[in-house]
């Protein structure tokens, strides 16, 4: 044996000799306790973590895909939800699902490679119908997803392309979804309304109109909102938050002069949020020198006729035309103008919306902690007024009075129980208790050091004495040694310790 490590035993064996009994078992102890420590350390830290392979599953497709986790990939696997989910290694995860993808496992899905594996025999509709089935199968994948979805089935319908221009058939594609929800889940109006939205974006010309929603009792499900209800919430919410800035508001106005907790103000405001357009058009005369306006139209029509006299006699109707003219040879000429101008009316258009949530009423309550006169009634009343509006729709009630306080009284004295000693106290405490043991510590030390000292005195007087031991011959030491062991044993085991605290 080398004698480093012959050195070195002998050096853990002195060290372990320096404990007694009970120093031993507690060393003990604390090695196996950090011997189960790391153990658990380890384990925690190697131990696999479990990520989902698949999930709702048929039952036959989990069979398929535990029997090949079990025989041939011999992978550890856990499965829950009653069997439709089964659970693998992370690090096992995708390389599980490459190989049972090309074995076609699980088979309930129709993948993007099966719509695309086409022949040279394979027609445009198939191919199409072929896509069709991937997008439903990539649909229903996506609603399971959802929160509160346990299944769902897909069937989208697509009219088949005319191939004739002028034909008037215009048949549209549609899609009728059956969700199958979890007990106790109920789908919201904006759920709804996202499934819709999801399904006709995702096939090419669904308008969400022709898209049917169904739950597994057959109920239709329908995207309609309660316009109504959403309003009125929306108003009442506008409502509480006037009331409360304004009562924020008093509240501290008045606190500032009578002091917290003093004053208690409450207001009540009512809103008008009815819709009001008003469309208002006046006509104002016509403002310039002619007084005429601007234009609109302007429309002439001119007239003009050239004839000979006929045999009538001189001085009758027919032969006197408005404007006529006769030459020397008997030809007259006939001619008349016409000019129609239409101008513009100045006219002003208003149209003017009131906005909702006007303030109609505002009734405010204001008590302070104290009885007041009239006079302090009415400044209140005024200074209140004028903080809320100052007008004729602010009504202010002012009373004085005391407020029971025994409550807050009664909080105020369990708070002070509940916080008991403070904490400069316990800080002094502490700091006397590690005092106090630092200094029986210390006294215990050098009591120990004394009564060591005392001992070894006594045994240098006890021992020396009385027995010498002769190093020249080794039998009668041993003789000696052993005589004294069986007579003092208390001295020899003292003298023992002493060697080994000095070392």
């Amino acid at each position: 044996m080398p004698d480093f490590i012959a050195n070195f035993r002998e050096q853990l064996t002195n060290f372990w000799n320096k404990f007694d009994k009970k120093q031993k078992i507690q060393l003990g102890i604390i090695a196996i306790l950090l011997f189960i420590g790391i153990s658990l350390l380890v384990y925690i830290v190697n131990r696999p973590n479990y990520v989902v392979l698949y999930s709702d599953l048929s039952i036959k497709d989990a069979g398929a895909v535990v029997e090949k986790l079990k025989t041939e990939f011999k992978i550890p696997y856990k499965i829950s939800n009653d069997g439709t989910t089964i659970l693998v290694p992370a690090q096992y995860k995708d390389e599980v699902r490459m190989k049972l993808a090309t074995e076609g496992i699980p088979q309930g899905g129709f993948s993007f490679q099966d719509a695309m594996n086409n022949s040279l025999a394979t027609t445009d509709q198939e191919r199409r119908q072929k896509y069709l089935y991937f997008l439903q199968n990539e649909i229903q994948n996506s609603l399971k997803t959802i929160d509160g979805v346990q299944d769902a089935i897909v069937n989208i319908v697509v009219p088949d392309q005319n191939a004739f221009v002028l034909s008037n058939t215009t048949n549209q594609a549609t899609a009728a979804v059956m969700l199958t929800l979890k007990p106790g889940v109920t789908l919201s109006s904006s759920q709804v309304k996202g499934i819709i939205d999801f399904v006709s974006k995702s096939v090419e010309g669904l308008k969400p109109e022709n898209v049917t929603v169904i739950d597994n009792n057959g109920k239709i499900l329908t995207a309609e909102s309660d316009t109504t209800a959403e309003n009125a919430n929306t108003q009442f919410t506008l409502q509480k938050k006037v009331q409360e800035d304004l009562q924020n508001s008093l509240q501290t106005l008045l606190e500032q002069v009578f002091g917290p907790g003093n004053v208690v103000v409450r207001a009540n405001v009512t809103l008008n949020f009815d819709k009001k357009t008003q469309d208002t058009i006046e006509y104002l005369p016509v403002q310039g020198n002619d007084n005429k306006g601007i234009v609109r139209s302007i429309q002439e029509l001119k007239e003009k006729a050239t004839g000979t006299q006929g045999g009538s006699s001189p001085g009758t109707a027919s032969n006197n035309p408005p404007v006529a003219s006769t030459t020397g040879n008997g030809t007259s000429d006939y001619s008349r103008t016409e000019t129609t101008i239409n101008y513009e009316i100045n006219q002003i258009k208003t149209s003017l919306v009131q906005a909702q949530g006007k303030i109609e009423n505002i009734s405010i309550a204001v008590v302070v902690n104290q009885n007041l006169n009239n006079s302090m009634k009415q400044q209140i009343a005024d200074l209140v007024t004028k903080a809320a509006g100052g007008d004729s729709l602010v009504q202010v009630s002012v009373q004085g009075m005391q407020f029971n306080q025994d409550l807050l009284k009664t909080m105020q004295q369990q708070a002070k129980a509940s916080k008991g000693v403070p904490v400069y106290v316990w800080a002094i405490l502490a700091a006397l208790v590690l005092g106090g043991g630092l200094f029986l510590i210390m006294m215990r030390r050098k009591k120990k050091e004394t009564s060591l000292t005392t001992a070894e005195q006594e045994v240098l007087a006890t021992v020396e004495p009385t027995y010498v031991i002769d190093f020249s011959d080794k039998d009668e030491k041993k003789k000696q040694i052993e005589k004294l062991i069986k007579e003092k044993p208390d001295i020899v085991v003292q003298i023992i310790r002493t060697w080994l605290n000095e070392e």
